[in-house]
């Protein structure tokens, strides 16, 4: 088996991309990851097993076949380009190379035929990730714009942000005062919800620029994105309530139709009450769930729609099935 190097290890992505590879039958002498600034004896969890954590300055690109870089910082744009032109595979989940000219935006389901001339692929977000799979089905009906309501849980900063999520909880409820602010959510999370999900870029935050910039990546640079994202206080999961627009003539049951054929999506909507998934029900599943489909009726060719899903666990699996894919062909 191939050797593959996971650069990165303290966010949510990281740690379901090491549960996957596990339990996809990779053995851990096969698999190891570098992070920055760590003692010599950091573990991570890999299935039933640990893996040492490395310092990055001794990563050694030839004892790899693949690269997959998790984490923002912690491997530079140069040097990412100088380990794939060496020959060795680099699939890139952060966003210091997103928008270069030559290097694919991919997710498995909507552009399978994609070349790797340069040995190197960005993935998208989770959240772009897991919103581009439901509507993949929807690609013949020629996409025009894609407007969408994220709603994303504390797991947006990993542990920390669900321990945060669950001491403010304990705290409220037993009436003792807490801080409105931290520095993680900037407000007081438990029963509220915070209209910002990553840092501010001008008028945009950070993943709502994702969004757009990703979504062009993979779908075409002449399609309209707009993204609205706020806090949750759920523990696990993303919802997205997206209105996509066509250029093609689309309704409902089309649509529905549509999306259950596509691969890993799930379509869970029947007009009744507690009759669509939510994000209680997605824990710890690798499937996307798509409910609440209807007819957008502000616009002549749109449909509107409910996906949540575990979107980190979503993520990895898109990876590993590319990692899967390059290893296998002549890039």
């Amino acid at each position: 088996m191939n050797n593959i190097a996971i650069i990165g290890h303290n966010n949510a992505l990281s740690k379901n991309l090491l549960e996957l590879m596990s339990l996809r039958g990779y053995s851990k002498d096969n698999v190891k990851v570098f992070a920055s600034n760590l003692s010599k004896d950091a573990q991570i969890s890999f299935g039933d097993e640990t893996l040492t954590i490395s310092p990055i300055a001794t990563f050694n690109h030839s004892e790899f076949a693949a690269v997959v870089c998790v984490s923002e910082g912690i491997m530079p744009q140069k040097q990412m380009l100088e380990i794939a032109s060496s020959g060795l595979l680099v699939i890139n989940a952060t966003s210091c190379l997103n928008g270069l000219d030559n290097i694919p935006m991919v997710v498995g389901n909507i552009n399978e035929g994609f070349s790797c001339p340069q040995n190197i692929i960005n993935v998208p977000s989770p959240h772009v990730v897991q919103l581009l799979s439901a509507i993949a089905g929807l690609q013949k009906y020629k996409i025009k714009s894609v407007r969408v309501s994220s709603y994303v849980s504390a797991d947006f900063e990993g542990q920390d942000g669900m321990t945060l999520l669950y001491n403010q909880t304990r705290r409220i409820l037993m009436n003792d005062m807490i801080s409105s602010g931290n520095n993680l959510f900037h407000k007081t999370l438990a029963f509220n919800v915070i209209p910002q999900v990553g840092t501010f870029i001008g008028e945009e935050t950070s993943i709502e620029w994702l969004y757009n910039s990703q979504i062009k990546q993979v779908l075409g640079l002449d399609i309209k994105v707009h993204a609205n994202c706020a806090v949750v206080p759920a523990f696990v999961g993303l919802g997205q309530f997206a209105n996509i627009e066509t250029t093609e003539e689309i309704d409902a049951d089309m649509a529905k139709e549509d999306i259950k054929k596509t691969r890993g999506v799930l379509v869970v909507d029947r007009q009744e009450d507690g009759g669509y998934a939510s994000l209680n029900d997605v824990q710890g599943e690798s499937s996307v769930f798509v409910s609440r489909i209807r007819q957008d009726m502000t616009t002549e060719n749109g449909i509107s729609l409910w996906v949540c899903g575990d979107s980190y666990k979503i993520s990895a699996q898109n990876i590993l099935a590319l990692l899967k894919q390059l290893l296998k062909k002549d890039r």
